[in-house]
């Protein structure tokens, strides 16, 4: 009989630990955002992704900082990434700062609305730095 319920015992906790490791991690998700404005939503990670929050700067000296939140892998984690429209054309350079708890990756949502208003200013703002360039 105690052999049976250790053997019971030990499928049973067994079970839990792969049910864990199967999780899939959520966290929120923000394409693009400038400051601290960021249209964001839920997401759920693959198998063996991290949640991040990415930090950036970008235009003339730096003045526009850029945030990204999401899903990442974990080799992907405290590393400078370069984004390009070209070679050799940066947009700007971000590092993503990892955490590994539900939704860790915290953030304030933003309106449509107020996505809106920001994206026409930025607009604006790129359009008369290339102007004058």
């Amino acid at each position: 009989m105690l052999h049976s319920t250790a053997s019971l015992l030990l499928f049973f906790l067994g079970f839990l630990a792969f049910e864990a490791e199967e999780e899939h991690l959520e966290c929120f998700r923000c394409d693009l955002g400038f400051w601290d404005a960021c249209y964001t939503t839920e997401t759920k990670c693959n198998l063996g992704e991290r949640c991040y929050t990415g930090r950036g700067r970008a235009g003339v000296s730096d003045a526009l900082d850029i945030k990204m939140l999401g899903c990442t892998q974990a080799e992907e984690c405290e590393v400078e990434t370069t984004f390009e429209i070209f070679p050799n054309n940066t947009i700007f350079v971000m590092t993503k700062h990892c955490c590994d708890t539900p939704f860790c990756n915290s953030a304030s949502k933003l309106s449509i609305c107020a996505l809106m208003y920001i994206t026409v200013a930025l607009t604006t703002w790129f359009t008369e730095e290339s102007a004058s360039s």
